[in-house]
């Protein structure tokens, strides 16, 4: 270690720094480009890194206990208490005594009122369900989010493809009409519009290499990650698994809208508020409607210090004895149990605040409950518009996809009909159109249908497809 010297040892520690930071970015391969990931690892890693989902967590944590504070108010207080107690009167019991001291190596206490107590309680748990939906909405939007991002991605790319394609076509396009027009064989409008074809091509092309990018940074911020880190596979759109929903669409959309109003996060959520807005009423009014049983207890040790009783009389054995009274000024063992039922009347009167406390948790349920319907009615719609967006959507791939390969050849004809003269260039170019209007059609089509597919899923509150694609629903 001597002969390495201060150059040598800041060497070791930046090599060290490197290998660290290189295992911290594993991510990234070895060129630099993004890695690839299947859309489960991209859902997984999102909710590893989601802000809001972790504090989701930790509210749901805060709420158990919550539960926890409430089922604690029937264990008893256990302390330990040393008082000084000082005291004086001119007459009375209380002049026979300055005071005393207490130790209490143990003192209990606990008081219940049962209506407060159940319903706190009642509410409590109510507030735990919906810190449990609260995760669950969270982890949807996120999946959503996550799966959106991942497809747009994707079908981001294939427009890149696409134009680069129709840049390629339309190059080689213009090399077939610049040889025509120095032969003579077609006039200088068609080298006009050939040009001005390609220069048009050239700004779409920018425009979805932009779009790309944008995406990118989207699907990695919705990831938590770096710019750049990840990127979908596009491997998966490889296997076409695009299903159609079985069945009566009509009757599916009213069964998935009566699934989402007894799944969805949120309904569950407000009407856990009603419910928790309903106990704490419940919970004010019990203040009145039942007593507060009480029990308190101690055990220590007591000192007194009496003061001397003038009676007139000289000391002797005729003198009496008032230690019984006043006590004495020795240590004495103490014990204390008192149980008690109390009722708090001063409750029924309107202007006490345990009334207006109830009346303003009646206000929050009442404002639930509307909250509730109008959620209801939303979320109704909502499916229904879905529903249809992933039946379009799978309608579309399937005419699309048809339509590609139709198009696909009508370019072949087109381009070997315009290099025997047989068609003007104007139909060239119109079938070169048709072909990429196609394509993009059908690039537009997957990304709508995992899109809606996503959204239907966080609609109805329920991480499963088949719910949707079944003809029989669970």
């Amino acid at each position: 270690m001597k002969d390495l010297g201060k150059n040598g040892i800041v060497r070791i520690a930046v090599i060290a720094a490197a290998i660290m930071l290189a295992s911290a970015w594993p991510a990234l391969a070895a060129d630099g480009a993004p890695q690839k990931i299947a859309v489960d690892e991209a859902v997984r890693i999102a909710l590893a890194n989601n802000r809001d989902y972790g504090i989701a967590q930790t509210r749901l944590a805060q709420a158990n206990e919550r539960v926890n504070v409430e089922w604690g108010a029937l264990f008893p207080v256990l302390e330990s208490e040393a008082s000084l107690a000082r005291q004086y009167a001119e007459s009375g019991f209380l002049s026979l005594s300055d005071g005393q001291y207490d130790i209490r190596f143990v003192q209990l206490r606990l008081g219940v009122n049962p209506g407060v107590f159940y319903n706190s309680l009642a509410a409590s748990r109510s507030a735990y369900t919906a810190a449990k939906e609260e995760v669950r909405r969270v982890k949807a939007e996120v999946e959503t989010d996550v799966i959106k991002s991942y497809f747009g991605l994707l079908a981001a790319g294939e427009m890149i493809v696409l134009r680069k394609e129709s840049l390629e076509l339309l190059q080689s396009n213009l090399k077939d009409v610049e040889n025509l027009f120095r032969t003579g064989s077609v006039p200088r409008f068609e080298l006009l519009q050939a040009q001005v074809q390609l220069k048009s091509q050239e700004p779409l092309l920018l425009e979805a290499e932009n779009n790309y990018a944008v995406i990118l940074d989207i699907f990695n911020f919705h990831l938590g990650s770096g710019a750049g880190r990840y990127a979908p596979d596009e491997s998966v759109l490889a296997s076409e698994s695009y299903r159609m929903p079985a069945g009566d669409h009509a009757a599916k959309k009213e069964t998935l809208a009566r699934t989402a109003l007894r799944n969805r996060p949120e309904i569950i959520q407000i009407e856990m508020k009603r419910e928790a807005e309903s106990r704490a009423r419940m919970a004010q009014s019990s203040l009145y409607l039942w007593p507060t049983f009480s029990v308190s207890g101690s055990y220590g040790r007591t000192m007194y210090l009496p003061n001397a009783v003038d009676t007139g009389l000289p000391p002797g054995p005729m003198t009496p004895d008032f230690s019984q009274i006043s006590g004495t000024d020795s240590w004495q063992t103490t014990w204390q149990v008192r149980a008690a039922a109390t009722y708090r009347w001063g409750a029924l009167l309107p202007a006490d605040r345990t009334r207006a406390l109830e009346r303003e948790a009646a206000g929050r349920e009442k404002e639930a409950k509307e909250q509730l319907e109008q959620l209801k009615r939303r979320i109704e719609i909502s499916v229904n518009a879905e529903y249809a967006r992933l039946v379009t959507a799978h309608l579309t791939i399937r005419s699309q996809k048809d339509n590609v390969a139709t198009a696909e050849e009508g370019l072949r004809i087109a381009r070997e009909s315009y290099r025997a003269g047989v068609i003007k260039n104007s139909e060239l170019l119109s079938a070169e159109l048709a072909r990429t209007n196609a394509r993009a059609g059908y690039i537009n089509a997957i990304y709508a249908y995992y899109g809606s597919l996503a959204e239907l899923k966080r609609e109805i509150g329920i991480d499963d497809a088949d719910i949707i694609m079944e003809e029989t629903l669970k």
